[in-house]
């Protein structure tokens, strides 16, 4: 019997005859009968309260089905797994860019031309941008943040920063006492956004029992209905959630993004509702990579041993922590390579800012801690006069 040779074989992929046929099926491409267009408008400003908000004049306007602002999802917060972010603006703005009011109208130019006619008064405040100043900012962007649902530590007490973790081997402070020398530096990232063809785009029909027909450039239908079912106190099982093709992923289609909008719209009006993001509100409001500040000390030995190491992560997670699937970045715990250290400390803290919420792109975490790392394993190499190459080989595990 002849065996089949799999190793060295192409392997077709099922899906390529319709994507470049254009027969696959993404979200943007669903069309319902008497299907919506739903629009969002967006804070101007980081941060605030919103003192009034007047729809009369965008809901008198031809074509308009429904208006929602925060007022229609007062306390309702959603999250991939810490439930921090509200649906719309509830009372406070944490970012520009975030969702204010949104309408659903039978054109995508009415839907626009009625954003403009909503009428928001804001009181402005100071916005914090800085993480390391928000640490130790008497402002609390979040005063409430030891309620919320799926923190993935206990905090103390409420601060600006909802994650605090750390893992330890060894005793460093001995490790730095016993070091013949001390070698200290600060790397910082920015923010990356995923820079997906496709934006996010979803369509919803929401259902006289409270449920909904979903179709979404969501990775993780089943997490979408649990997110959805959990905000809205909706059994799951009346969430359908349709996988459609995903135009680019990158770590950046895990999130729920639009799917809660235009779920209240479509409750309100009766009627399904599309909504597409186009890449202004991707820059504005998406879910980049979080930019960060790490701070790296190491005590070595003058035989280029690395007797003990530490690393202290401040991770800028924007407005919210929803777009975080495990609530904190694993890469942080990783960072110290593949050496072989006694002592080590690695600590991780998340910070609220009043800039974009992060998410993921490609290996949470991970390329802010590899890259200050082997930065730090360079310059020590430089500070001992030795080949880069060598000084890895001596400690490599």
């Amino acid at each position: 019997m002849k065996r089949a040779k799999n190793i060295g074989s192409s392997v077709p992929r099922a899906e390529s005859i319709k994507k470049v046929t254009g027969k696959a099926i993404y979200a943007v491409d669903v069309m319902l009968p008497n299907m919506l267009w739903g629009k969002v408008l967006r804070s101007p400003i980081a941060y605030g309260r919103i003192k009034r908000i007047d729809i009369s004049k965008a809901l008198a306007l031809a074509g308009v089905k429904a208006v929602v602002t925060g007022q229609n999802a007062t306390g309702i917060k959603i999250g991939r797994q810490i439930y921090d972010m509200p649906v719309l603006a509830d009372g406070v703005v944490r970012f520009a860019g975030e969702k204010v009011a949104a309408v659903a109208a039978d054109t995508e130019a009415i839907a626009e031309q009625a954003l403009e006619l909503i009428e928001v008064e804001y009181d402005e405040r100071a916005p914090l941008l800085d993480p390391i100043e928000a640490l130790s900012s008497t402002t609390l962007l979040h005063p409430q943040v030891m309620d919320y649902a799926g923190l993935p530590g206990k905090l103390s007490a409420p601060g600006n920063a909802f994650v605090q973790l750390s893992w330890k081997k060894g005793e460093v402070e001995d490790g730095f006492r016993r070091a013949d020398f001390i070698v200290e530096n600060t790397f910082t990232t920015q923010v990356v956004h995923q820079a997906y063809i496709e934006p996010h785009s979803c369509v919803v029909k929401a259902d006289e029992s409270g449920g909904a027909e979903i179709w979404a450039c969501c990775k993780v239908p089943f997490a979408l209905r649990d997110q959805m079912a959990t905000a809205f106190s909706v059994a799951a099982e009346k969430f359908l959630v349709h996988p459609c093709n995903i135009g680019g992923d990158f770590g950046g289609k895990g999130d729920f993004m639009d799917v809660p909008v235009a779920y209240l719209l479509s409750r309100q009006s009766g009627r399904p509702v599309k909504m597409v993001m186009d890449y202004q509100a991707e820059f504005l409001a998406a879910n980049p990579r979080h930019a960060s500040i790490v701070k790296v000390k190491s005590g070595v030995m003058k035989d280029g041993r690395i007797l003990a190491h530490r690393m202290e992560f401040v991770f800028d997670s924007g407005a919210y922590g929803a777009f975080k699937p495990i609530g904190y970045l694993f890469g942080a715990h990783e960072a110290a390579g593949p050496y072989r250290m006694d002592n080590v400390l690695i600590e991780e803290k998340i910070v609220y800012t009043n800039k974009v919420p992060c998410g993921h792109m490609r290996a949470p975490g991970d390329p802010q801690g590899v890259f200050a790392n082997e930065s730090q394993i360079d310059l020590i190499a430089k500070e001992l006069r030795m080949d880069i190459a060598r000084f890895r080989r001596i400690n490599l595990m």
